[in-house]
């Protein structure tokens, strides 16, 4: 009984590390199959298409919205091997040296927002950088990089899974960071909207579409009082129409899905794309996404 309990835990942890990716790779899947699937929509709780349209101006480049969620070093990474969702600290400081090298600034969401309503232009070499879930890995190995290069990130929490006072970190579970370490890390992050205790599956259903109106609601409700923000990052990328129209009536501006793509002028505002970066985006793909020939 006690394998089997501890075999439920790591299951249970390998799914909420996933939890923000279109698909969710199984253990005993290729890197290259998992990618396709996810490249590919399998999943049919995150629509195939926006419901709104906007009047998008592809004229521009666009901004690349990148997705990032938990960091584990090769040698201390035991339980998370094989989850798409978790990138090396040297892969991550590696992508922030090539964007800086480049030239590259990173814009913040009001900054990104004000550019969708076709309020200000960007400079061509501008990107976002977005952390899901909250984990403590990215202040332990996020927080370092981007302040050597001077660049910004947004952090979407899941305020239900946060304490108030610092966890000890163990690369074997799930750290989530805590409200005592918020201002500390605020030179490098903004804190932004994820879910308070709909961060869950009912069975591959994101609580968001799955649970009553009602409850919807209040979630993102109790997320948004607790964050003081307007831009929120849709739980496992799914969402409905319902889900998007609580947002409005809360008073968010933007809302950001696990949907491919860039972002521009004009784009659905509680639609918009991001691009997930994997163990396998190597770096080549990697000047792909973000603009680099």
């Amino acid at each position: 009984m006690k394998n089997v309990g501890l075999l439920l835990v790591v299951l249970f942890m390998g799914v909420m590390v996933s939890a923000c990716s279109p698909v969710i790779p199984s253990q005993s899947e290729g890197y290259n199959t998992a990618a396709n699937r996810i490249g590919q929509h399998h999943n049919p709780y995150i629509p195939a298409e926006p419901y709104e349209k906007g009047s998008i101006d592809t004229s521009v480049p666009g901004v690349a919205v990148l997705m990032y969620h938990h960091l584990l070093k090769a040698d201390e990474n035991k339980k998370f091997r094989n989850n798409a969702a978790v990138i090396t600290p040297e892969a991550f400081a590696a992508q922030m040296k090539i964007l800086h090298d480049n030239g590259y600034q990173t814009i913040d969401l009001k900054t990104l927002e004000q550019y969708v309503d076709r309020r200000i232009k960007l400079p061509r070499k501008s990107v976002v950088l977005t952390f899901d879930d909250g984990y403590l890995s990215d202040f332990r190995y996020a927080s370092p990089v981007l302040r050597r290069y001077h660049f910004k990130a947004a952090m979407f929490l899941v305020t239900g899974l946060m304490r108030k006072d610092p966890e000890k970190y163990d690369p074997d579970i799930l750290n989530h960071v805590s409200w005592a370490e918020l201002p500390k890390n605020s030179d490098v992050f903004t804190y932004e909207a994820h879910a308070h205790r709909f961060h869950r599956l009912l069975g591959k259903k994101s609580f968001m579409i799955a649970q009553p109106l009602a409850a919807v609601k209040n979630d993102i409700h109790t997320v948004k009082e607790l964050t003081h923000s307007v831009y929120f990052a849709y739980p496992y990328g799914q969402y409905n129409l319902n889900t998007l129209n609580i947002l409005k009536e809360e008073g968010f501006h933007l809302a950001f899905t696990t949907r491919p793509g860039k972002v521009y002028p004009g784009s659905p505002k509680f639609e918009l794309n991001r691009i997930a970066i994997y163990p396998y985006t190597s770096q080549r793909k990697f000047k792909r996404i973000v603009g680099i020939s």
